[in-house]
C-alpha cells in the first residue's frame, strides 16, 4: 500500500459548501444515508452495542467489588488481568472477526458472539476464584465481545458514508447508556443479591439487547464484495493479517493515536473508583464517578461526530486527543486537583466527554482510508493494536 490514500474502486472528490474538498474512496451513490432500513440497522447497532459495552464501561464497579468483597486476599494487579484479557481479546480479536464480517456479513458472528458472551457472564456469576474469573469473564466473554463488537460497528458502514461518523457516534451512545445504568444497578444489587445474581441479571439484560440487535441489523456485504474474491473465510482471515498496511502513514498515525487513547481509557475506567476510595471516598461516591464519566460521554459521542462529518474526521480526532491529554495533565496529575474528589469529578466529566468519541470516530476515519469491502479488516487491525494497550495498561495502572 502506498503512503498516500490508496486509489481503489471509485475515488471521488466531493465538494461541499460547508466542508470544502474531502476524499472518499467509495461511490457515494451506493449509500442510502438514511431511510427506513438504514435507521432500523442503526437502532439494532445501538441496542447491540449497549449489550456489548455495558460491562466494559462498568469495569471499575466490578473491579472494586471483586477486590473488596469477592477476592479480598488477591492482589489488585492480579485481579486486573481479568479485565486486561477481557478487553485484549474483545478488541484484539476483531483482527479475525473483521475479515469474517467482510466475507459473510454480520448475522453469524453476532449470533455466535452473543452465545459466548452470555455464557461468559453466566460462568463468571458462578466463579469464586481468580482463575475461574479469568477463564469465564476474561477469555470466554472476551471472545464474545470480539465477534459482536466489530460487526455491530461495521454494518453501519454499509448504509452511511457522508454521515458515517454521526451514525456510528449515535450507535455508541448505547454503550454510554449502559455505562450509566449498569453501575447504578450494580450499586443497588450487590448488597442485596451478592455477586452471582447481580452478574446474572446484567448478563440476561445484555443477552436481550444483543438478540434484539441481531434481529434488527442487516448487512449489504454481497453488494460490496469483490466478485473476483473466491477466498475461503480462513484464507481471508490470514490475508487480512498484513502489516504492510502500516506503510500508509495516515493509517499508522491514526492507529497510534487509538493505542494511546485506549491505554488511558481502560486504566481510567477500571481504576478511577478504586483510586477515589484510596483517597477516602465511599464506594457509593466512587461509583458515581463512572456515572459522570459515562454520562458526559453521551454528548461526547454526538457533538464531535457532527463536527467530524462537517469539518473533517481526522481534524476531530486531533482536537479530541488534545482535550484528553490536557484533562490528564491539568486535572488528574495536578496534585492540587487530582488528589481531591472534586477534582476527580471534574476529570471524569472532561475525559468522559473527550474519550467518548474516540472509539466512534475511529471506524469513520478508517473508512476514508479503505473501501467499505475492506473496512472490517482495517478496523480489525486497528483494534488489534489497541488491544495491547488494554493488555498491559491495567496491570501497569497499579504499579507504584
Amino acid at each position: 500500500m502506498d503512503d498516500e490514500l490508496p486509489s481503489v474502486v471509485t475515488q471521488q472528490e466531493l465538494i461541499d459548501e460547508d466542508k470544502g474538498p474531502e476524499i472518499f474512496l467509495d461511490d457515494p451513490d451506493k449509500f442510502p444515508e438514511g431511510g427506513k432500513e438504514a435507521y432500523r440497522v442503526l437502532l439494532g447497532s445501538f441496542l447491540g452495542l449497549t449489550g456489548v459495552l455495558a460491562f466494559v464501561n462498568s469495569a471499575g464497579v466490578l473491579e472494586n467489588y471483586i477486590q473488596d468483597e469477592l477476592l479480598p486476599d488477591v492482589k489488585t494487579s492480579t485481579i486486573g488481568w481479568i479485565f486486561s484479557l477481557f478487553n485484549f481479546l474483545g478488541f484484539g480479536m476483531t483482527l479475525v472477526s473483521g475479515p469474517i464480517f467482510d466475507k459473510i456479513g454480520c448475522k453469524i458472528p453476532i449470533a455466535i458472539g452473543t452465545i459466548l458472551l452470555t455464557l461468559g457472564f453466566m460462568f463468571a456469576s458462578l466463579s469464586s476464584t481468580i482463575y475461574q474469573l479469568i477463564l469465564s469473564y476474561g477469555i470466554l466473554g472476551g471472545c464474545g465481545i470480539a465477534l459482536t463488537f466489530g460487526p455491530f460497528v461495521g454494518v453501519l458502514s454499509h448504509y452511511f458514508l457522508k454521515k458515517r461518523a454521526m451514525a456510528i457516534g449515535g450507535a455508541y451512545i448505547g454503550g454510554a447508556i449502559g455505562g450509566v445504568v449498569f453501575p447504578i444497578m450494580f450499586r443497588s444489587l450487590f448488597p442485596k443479591l451478592g455477586w452471582g445474581w447481580t452478574v446474572r441479571i446484567g448478563g440476561f439484560i445484555c443477552f436481550t439487547l444483543l438478540t434484539l440487535g441481531l434481529i434488527l441489523v442487516k448487512d449489504r456485504h454481497k453488494e460490496f464484495q469483490d466478485p473476483n474474491n473466491t477466498d475461503s473465510i480462513t484464507k481471508q482471515v490470514f490475508k487480512s493479517i498484513d502489516f504492510r498496511i502500516f506503510k500508509n502513514k495516515v493509517y499508522t498515525s491514526l492507529v497510534l493515536a487509538l493505542f494511546g487513547n485506549g491505554f488511558a481509557f481502560l486504566i481510567t475506567m477500571t481504576y478511577l473508583p478504586s483510586y477515589a476510595v484510596a483517597l477516602g471516598s465511599s464506594s457509593s461516591t466512587s461509583y458515581l464517578l463512572l456515572v459522570v464519566f459515562n454520562s458526559l460521554s453521551i454528548p461526547g459521542r454526538v457533538i464531535p461526530s457532527y463536527i467530524a462529518d462537517k469539518y473533517g474526521r481526522f481534524n476531530a480526532v486531533c482536537i479530541i486527543s488534545t482535550i484528553s491529554t490536557l484533562a490528564f495533565f491539568l486535572i488528574w496529575v495536578n496534585r492540587k486537583s487530582g488528589h481531591t474528589i472534586g477534582g476527580l469529578f471534574a476529570f471524569a466529566a472532561v475525559f468522559g466527554f473527550s474519550s467518548g468519541s474516540i472509539l466512534s470516530l475511529t471506524p469513520a476515519t478508517i473508512g476514508q482510508v479503505f473501501t467499505v469491502d475492506k473496512i472490517g479488516a482495517g478496523i480489525g487491525t486497528a483494534f488489534f493494536v489497541l488491544s495491547f494497550g488494554d493488555l498491559i495498561g491495567i496491570p501497569i495502572g497499579v504499579l507504584r
